[in-house]
């Protein structure tokens, strides 16, 4: 981090997710704090000072490469469940293996290439390269959109929604649980405004819907036995 104007920056920007939440009346413990420092490379408990307006130094705030690198290498296995080789690291990202530990001693710094292969090869695009303040509005806007939509919900009785997404973390999971929920409550309210027929039966909306579907020459079938149904019906009174 440059100076500390990106830091007061990031500390406005949280300063502003606190006060929308706690208006929709909700208190930090909505907020998953392992999965924002997993998303964003920043320790859970710089974020938690962040959040609590406690001083923290840029270095926190915007680790620098070789704690990134490191972090990554810590948090993002190979699928056999180890840490990747230098020399798997270095085939990634096209470079020596000696290049990638003076990367991860600090001697030296990548080039935008060998910054952008090694996101790649760890899946997390962006990663070394978005600034500290975007990375943490961007994992922390699926907690306020559940928020939000909690606040809406709430006018529907609706009591109690999970504002932590789903069991595995997927954000996009949240999402279409939030869209789902809108359409619901869209419907409802559609439903709600419509005028209410007091001849609208249910069955016969439902014998009516199943007569149509029929072919014709069935159709004509049923009919005729619903109009001996009603002749018997009628001399049985």
């Amino acid at each position: 981090m440059e100076n500390t104007t990106e830091l007061e920056g990031v500390a406005a920007a949280l300063a502003a997710v606190r006060a929308e939440l706690e208006g929709l009346g909700h208190t930090l413990d909505v907020i998953p704090f392992d999965r924002l420092a997993y998303k964003t490379g920043i320790a859970e408990s710089t974020i938690r000072k962040l959040f609590a307006g406690e001083p923290v130094s840029p270095n926190e705030v915007d680790p620098p490469f070789k704690d990134r690198l490191q972090f990554l290498l810590e948090t993002r296995h190979h699928p056999e469940g180890r840490q990747y080789t230098r020399a798997e690291l270095a085939e990634a990202a096209h470079v020596d293996r000696s290049m990638i530990s003076n990367l991860l001693n600090g001697k030296r710094q990548p080039g935008f290439e060998t910054s952008r292969d090694l996101a790649k090869h760890f899946k997390v695009p962006g990663f070394f390269s978005i600034g500290p303040e975007e990375a943490l509005l961007a994992a922390l806007e699926p907690v306020l959109e559940q928020a939000r939509m909690l606040a809406e919900l709430k006018g529907h009785q609706v009591e109690r929604v999970a504002l932590r997404g789903s069991p595995a973390g997927s954000d996009e999971l949240a999402r279409e649980l939030n869209a789902a929920i809108h359409q619901v409550l869209a419907t409802a309210k559609t439903m709600k405004q419509a005028p209410q027929d007091p001849d609208d039966d249910p069955e016969l909306r439902e014998l009516t819907d199943t007569m149509r579907s029929l072919p014709p020459s069935s159709r004509k079938g049923v009919m005729g036995i619903l109009r001996s149904a009603v002749g018997l019906a009628r001399r049985n009174d």
